[in-house]
């Protein structure tokens, strides 16, 4: 059952000893990252399953379909499995604030005996049977390398590399407003760890194909500007995404071009899913919070960076959606 977020969540001292019980009582432990993971939820999930595993623990590692190709560069990637087995009892969520995130597998997860939810979203809903969330922290990922130091278990390379890309870009590259002093500090300390942050600056930000590519100058060639450029939306359909060979995976990154636009309060890039179905990536500027442009339609994500995905064909998506940011930046002035 979704519950609204508490007005306060326990701090890591107070679960740490109730993690470090499920840790050693469980004989496998299931890491789960959400639908259409991205480097924050996979790579902390995958950081703390290679933690784990020093430590003589099974643990598997599972995102819900599609496997995201984009973050095969990721160490232990190939360890990550899609479909097959059943979550299990145990399992440990990471970067999801709602159930929804986990598509064809959240029945699993509501079924589950314990759940370890561990976040950063502010709007996260509780759904855990121990909830880890620090709405404070840049990333999941400085929430996990918290946690292994509390458990003390010591980083390797493969540990502090995936933790950092899950860091790096969830700050954009240490250049969104999550960027802290307390980030930049733990970035120099995964790296001292043995992180390699030109590897990943290469491997997360330099290495699109060419039907990204292709694909991203479609959709800048579509975009739309309104009302003095302070709404910026473009979209990826399913001939587009033909015409350059493209997949939906493709398409991320493309919403970082138009928030690139000096006068964007709200960017928004529509992905037509299927027939009846479409995705959304918005993000936002000062005075304006991406979120109150995505719950309307089911969805959710930070102040500054938000999706969502819905049963609408995507004319009709555009419709609606296009009305509430509109709505948002006259209500702004």
């Amino acid at each position: 059952m979704t519950v609204a977020a508490p007005a306060a969540w326990p701090r890591l001292e107070d679960v740490v000893d109730p993690i470090r019980q499920i840790i050693d009582g469980t004989a496998q432990i299931t890491c789960l990252a959400h639908k259409d993971a991205d480097a924050d939820s996979l790579g902390s999930a995958l950081g703390f399953a290679i933690a784990l595993r020093t430590r003589g623990r099974d643990v598997r590692v599972v995102v819900p379909e599609p496997l995201p190709r984009l973050l095969e560069h990721l160490a232990g990637f190939e360890t990550v499995e899609t479909g097959g087995a059943p979550l299990g009892e145990t399992v440990f969520t990471f970067d999801c604030a709602t159930l929804g995130r986990f598509g064809e597998r959240r029945r699993e997860v509501e079924n589950a005996s314990t759940v370890v939810n561990i976040d950063h979203h502010w709007s996260n809903t509780a759904f855990g049977t121990i909830n880890l969330v620090d709405a404070s922290a840049s990333a999941t990922g400085q929430v996990i390398y918290g946690l292994l130091r509390e458990l003390g278990i010591p980083l390797n390379p493969a540990v502090a590399t995936n933790l950092y890309a899950a860091l790096f870009t969830d700050t954009g590259g240490f250049r969104h407003e999550n960027t802290t002093e307390a980030s930049l500090r733990l970035g120099a300390a995964l790296v001292a760890a043995g992180a390699d942050p030109g590897w990943v600056a290469l491997k997360s930000y330099k290495s699109r194909s060419l039907a990204q590519v292709r694909l991203e100058g479609l959709a800048i060639a579509r975009m739309h500007s309104e009302m003095d450029g302070r709404l910026l939306w473009s979209e990826v359909t399913a001939p587009m995404l033909e015409e350059t060979g493209a997949d939906l995976q493709d398409a991320e990154g493309i919403i970082d071009a138009l928030q690139s636009i000096a006068s964007m309060q709200i960017a928004i890039l529509f992905k037509e899913h299927s027939a009846d179905r479409t995705k959304i990536s918005v993000r936002s500027r000062d005075p304006i919070d991406a979120t109150e442009v995505c719950t309307p339609f089911g969805g959710g994500g930070h102040r500054r960076a938000a999706g969502a995905e819905f049963g609408d064909p995507l004319p009709i998506a555009e419709r609606k959606v296009l009305e509430v940011a509109r709505r948002l930046i006259d209500s702004a002035g």
